[in-house]
């Protein structure tokens, strides 16, 4: 899980490791946004694949292989239109 991750993270940084070289897979929102937010060297992603949990925010386009990661609230379901339906439905 993430406390884990974080803790291998930091026992990285103590033997001079950069989080940079960090690239989790998944290719799913949730690892998206905590690339994004840990300040890793990146994310393993499948724009057209295991949708909708894969791919990328509603809009966001892949440029030179690189995306730049809208300014939304939550973790990772609500920019992506057909995925906060299926949570939301999954909730009801």
């Amino acid at each position: 899980g993430l406390v884990e991750y974080l803790r291998m993270l930091q026992m990285l940084r103590d033997h001079d490791w950069s989080p940079l070289r960090c690239i989790p897979h998944g290719g799913h929102q949730m690892s998206l946004n905590i690339a994004a937010g840990l300040g890793l060297g990146g994310n393993e992603s499948y724009p057209d694949l295991f949708q909708p949990f894969g791919g990328f925010p509603d809009g966001v386009e892949v440029q030179d292989g690189h995306i730049v990661m809208p300014e939304l609230p939550g973790i990772g379901f609500e920019g992506k239109a057909d995925l906060i339906r299926e949570m939301r439905t999954l909730s009801d």
